[in-house]
């Protein structure tokens, strides 16, 4: 069920379309009687009582699902019944009202209009209403478990106003264009290729942004206006997750990558590289080795030098246990 409220001054034109003959069927009327003609000088009367209120006038209309339809096409009583306690729970009570069924749409629904100069001359608040409002309905449906359709379900685009529809295709443009988008930019040139332009509101001391609107052809809204998740704040929260989400996949696409293959090095780069692998020594390392084991573990192009200190080395050890053996006595 989504309820759609509307204030004004004159109940005459209010009743007369809520009354139409041919396509409205008279349901409840509280305080008031007679004609349509008669009913609206009642209501007129009444506001009599208070002569402070502007907008005397309350008109909703509550309209339900077409997935309710089978269901409410000859249940008239769950209509009343949702009405009255929309009322009683929106603060309507104590005043005079008519409840009519409309059927000229696919979808049920029905119009209530009621004097906001109650019966004691006090002023029904419409404090917060579209607020409360969106919050009764929603209690509403899932109490009499009606089907919890969105706000802007099966429009029929045809009927809309000028003004309903640029404010409808600006709604389907940043429902289409925002999940997609990660920047403002992004945003802003999407919906411009949808002929929307979009402008920024900033305050007027720091210059920071506070707002936005959206202008399709001479009319103008509010992000706020389109739709409460298209107010610039929340805007500016989702573009930021887009954000961090995109990244994020981004840097999974990266680590998940296959390794490329690498293509061999050339023979001779390679044994060049095994040779520059391996552990250098000081001069005086290779020098004393060499003395050590000789000519044992040297390369054929070996070094003629130290092969002659190491044979004369070995010529001064056997001289000397020659010696010791000739002065045993």
């Amino acid at each position: 069920m989504i309820g759609k409220i509307t204030k004004g001054s004159e109940f005459a034109g209010c009743v007369a379309y809520v009354l139409r003959e041919d396509k409205a069927r008279l349901l409840v009327a509280e305080g008031v009687s007679g004609t349509p003609e008669e009913m609206a000088e009642q209501f007129e009367l009444q506001t009599l009582l208070n002569d402070k209120v502007k907008n005397t006038v309350g008109h909703i209309s509550l309209s339900f699902s077409p997935e309710d339809g089978d269901r409410l096409r000859n249940d008239d009583r769950l209509i009343v019944k949702n009405a009255y306690e929309y009322m009683e729970r929106m603060g309507i009570r104590d005043t005079q009202f008519i409840i009519a069924r409309h059927t000229d749409r696919k979808h049920p629904h029905c119009h209530i209009v009621f004097n906001r100069v109650d019966n004691n001359g006090k002023t029904i608040s419409d404090k917060n209403d579209r607020y409360r409002n969106e919050k009764v309905c929603k209690a509403l449906t899932e109490k009499y478990g009606l089907y919890m359709a969105d706000g802007k379900e099966h429009v029929n685009t045809e009927r809309l106003r000028p003004h309903d529809k640029a404010k409808y295709d600006i709604y389907e443009a940043l429902k289409q264009e925002l999940p997609k988008a990660t920047s403002w930019e992004q945003l802003r040139e999407a919906l411009h290729k949808q002929g929307i332009m979009t402008e920024f509101k900033y305050s007027r001391t720091g210059g920071r942004v506070e707002g936005v609107k959206f202008i399709k052809g001479k009319h103008v809204f509010s992000g706020s206006k389109i739709d409460r998740k298209f107010s610039f704040a929340n805007i500016e929260k989702r573009l930021e997750r887009n954000k961090k989400f995109r990244e994020k996949y981004q840097q999974t696409q990266r680590t998940n990558e296959p390794l490329r293959p690498t293509a061999a090095p050339h023979p001779q780069v390679a044994q060049v590289q095994r040779e520059e692998s391996k552990p250098r020594y000081e001069e005086s390392a290779i020098e004393s080795i060499a003395s050590g084991i000789g000519s044992l573990f040297t390369p054929s192009g070996y070094d003629a030098t130290a092969a002659q200190e190491a044979e004369f080395a070995a010529e001064q050890r056997r001289l000397k246990k020659k010696k010791r053996r000739g002065m045993r006595i």
